[in-house]
């Protein structure tokens, strides 16, 4: 039998609903009225309002169409938890990032050399004027030669290489809106079972949240260092 959604008998509730649970543990269920054209829209219920039997779930989105003359039937999506509050959700993603090739940790010994010991057609130049150099004291990379004794070089044009990097990302749920951004920017250790990698560390490179429906959805972002871990006299 429909039951009544608003104490009032204006407002007739529908038998059919539904609900269904998403990836990050979050429920949804669908609830349907329908309410009468001249009682339409000052019934139909707030943003983030209470489901009238499962207090733990709010308004997320609602919407309505007319299906009958002097009626609208208005579907409500109410978001939140009808059962426990779910463990977080914990991911990886690996990622490649363009780099200077003369950052490259194998530059000096196998790729480029040095000034006064050029490898695979390197050409170093002194800033103030702008020449070739062999001193290693104030000698800059500026490109590989085109060429080598006459013959193409296969490192010629090569400016920059791409390195190996990664992200880990944490989503977990409140019932409070967060406060604070904590260690947004800084060297931090990363929540749950993230990778250990030798020489590297994590930045918290990243912090969202957003409201669904009595929920608070927080997702937070850890930045994976070079080789040599972020420089702890900066971040």
């Amino acid at each position: 039998m429909p039951e009544k959604i608003t104490g009032r008998n204006d407002v007739i509730g529908q038998i059919d609903e539904k609900f269904e649970t998403d990836r990050f543990g979050v429920d949804t269920i669908q609830l349907n009225v329908e309410v009468p054209d001249d009682l339409f829209p000052a019934l139909v219920l707030p943003s983030f309002a209470a489901h009238p039997r499962f207090p733990g779930m709010g308004l997320a989105r609602r919407s309505g169409s007319r299906i009958k003359p002097g009626w609208w039937r208005v579907t409500y999506t109410f978001e939140g938890f009808l059962f426990e509050m779910p463990e977080p959700t914990y991911e990886l993603s690996g990622a490649l990032d363009q780099e200077p090739i003369e950052a490259h940790p194998d530059f000096v010994a196998e790729i480029g050399g040095k000034p006064s010991a050029p490898l695979n057609g390197a050409v170093f130049i002194a800033p103030e004027t702008g020449m070739p150099t062999t001193d290693d004291s104030v000698g800059v990379f500026r490109e590989f030669a085109a060429t080598i004794g006459g013959q193409p070089n296969i490192k010629g044009g090569l400016a920059s290489y791409l390195a190996p990097g990664a992200e880990w990302k944490v989503t977990e749920f409140s019932r409070t809106r967060p406060a604070t951004l904590p260690n947004l920017g800084r060297i931090d250790v990363p929540q749950g079972p993230n990778p250990n990698l030798p020489g590297r560390n994590w930045l918290m490179f990243n912090q969202t949240y957003s409201r669904r429906g009595g929920i608070y959805q927080i997702t937070s972002t850890w930045k994976l260092s070079g080789r040599n871990g972020w420089d702890a006299n900066v971040y």
